[in-house]
């Protein structure tokens, strides 16, 4: 057994090997553009970018069929996860809210005369034997001179209104959002953008994504290529 030879014929068929498949994988993406020789193509165009606006279709169908299906998009709303994110805005914006003054929703005199004029009301309908005794600007000047300044917590529990809103809010994700979803056509939508990316931004992102199979295909060919050499070191060497 010559291990020189052993030693190149399998060193060979590795290099052959990786080198194959590292031109098969540049070819699936370039060139960019057909390069012709007058009307005579001399290399065609690199599958991807011939296949570029199938390829978007297809992407935009996966996106729409198994990663956001309606589905799909239920069971991320409704995780524990979510919830916990929608309870954790809702107690601080309800600590935000109730803290507030009514005063600070409507205008004092707005509130006033809103006020003075369900107290005139009440006392024309329930009391009308007091409606001679009090005016409508009397109980309106005596309301616009009080400390209207109460909050809000005041009327609502924090937890009441939490709970409720919570209930609204997690009907119209479970019910609601994967509807508006589908009808905005998500599908359509990662097909468009898809096919308009230019080929360098499509071979980047397809390479971030592939970079480790690419790198073990490559690895493959050259000990695929290299078990070859050994074989055929073998095979001369018979005859």
């Amino acid at each position: 057994m010559n291990i020189e030879v052993l030693s190149l014929s399998v060193g060979i068929g590795a290099a052959i090997g990786y080198i194959t498949n590292y031109v098969a994988i540049k070819l699936l993406f370039k060139p960019y553009k057909p390069v012709k020789l007058g009307k005579i193509t001399i290399f065609p165009q690199g599958v991807i970018p011939r296949e570029k606006r199938t390829l978007a279709k297809k992407v935009g169908e996966i996106v729409k069929d198994y990663i956001l299906s309606k589905e799909e998009i239920k069971k991320i709303v409704t995780s524990d996860e979510v919830k916990g994110e929608i309870e954790r805005f809702l107690d601080k914006k309800l600590d935000e809210f109730l803290s507030k003054d009514i005063t600070d929703l409507i205008p004092k005199e707005e509130f006033a005369k809103n006020l003075s004029e369900f107290v005139d009301n009440l006392i024309q309908t329930k009391f009308p034997m007091f409606a001679s005794f009090i005016s409508k600007e009397q109980i309106e000047r005596l309301f616009s001179e009080l400390n209207l300044g109460i909050k809000l917590n005041k009327f609502a529990s924090k937890e009441r209104v939490k709970e409720k809103l919570l209930i609204e809010i997690e009907k119209f994700l479970e019910n609601e959002l994967p509807e508006i979803l589908l009808k905005a056509q998500i599908d359509k939508i990662v097909e468009e953008k898809v096919a308009s990316f230019d080929e360098k931004r499509l071979e980047d992102m397809l390479f971030v994504l592939m970079k480790k199979h690419f790198g073990f295909i490559n690895f493959a060919g050259a000990v695929l290529g290299g078990i070859i050499g050994l074989i055929q070191y073998f095979f001369v060497i018979r005859l």
